[in-house]
């Protein structure tokens, strides 16, 4: 069983509802700096908020609805995966030291008993890695017994 649908999202229609957005700047390896806009949506077919960041550049240029209508379907998509209970993002530094956001999927029993989480950044949440990963962690709960 997966996270259940909530609402009547719609991917031809309106996928997400918007929550916010915060123009801002991501510092690079090099020192320098990088214009950004993080969005904060919220899936209309299952509930939860994700926050993802584009650059302002593409944000300026009109790309900050296609651009959260294609992450709410991957959303969506990892929602539905078997054995998916929740899904949150944070946002942490990766290896490199630059602030990233990285979804949190909670993978468990049906029950919620038994979890835990794969974690993916938002920008390779569509990856076909994201779902090995989810296989991984349930694969983990099943050896400890899980079912």
């Amino acid at each position: 069983m997966a996270l259940e649908p909530v609402g009547g999202g719609d991917a031809a229609d309106h996928p997400f509802i918007p929550v916010g957005t915060t123009r801002t700047a991501r510092i690079n390896t090099d020192g320098t700096f990088t214009p950004v806009v993080n969005i904060t949506a919220q899936s209309a077919l299952y509930g939860v908020e994700f926050t993802f960041t584009i650059t302002a550049e593409k944000w300026d240029g009109g790309l900050g609805y296609p651009l959260t209508a294609e992450k709410a379907s991957q959303v969506d998509e990892v929602c539905g995966h078997a054995h998916v209970q929740d899904f949150y993002t944070q946002t942490d530094q990766g290896p490199s030291q630059v602030l990233y956001n990285f979804a949190h999927i909670v993978v468990g029993t049906d029950s919620g008993a038994i979890t835990d989480e794969a974690v993916v950044r938002m920008d390779h949440l569509g990856d076909q890695s994201t779902y090995a990963k989810i296989d991984q962690v349930w694969k983990r709960l099943t050896d400890f017994g899980a079912s």
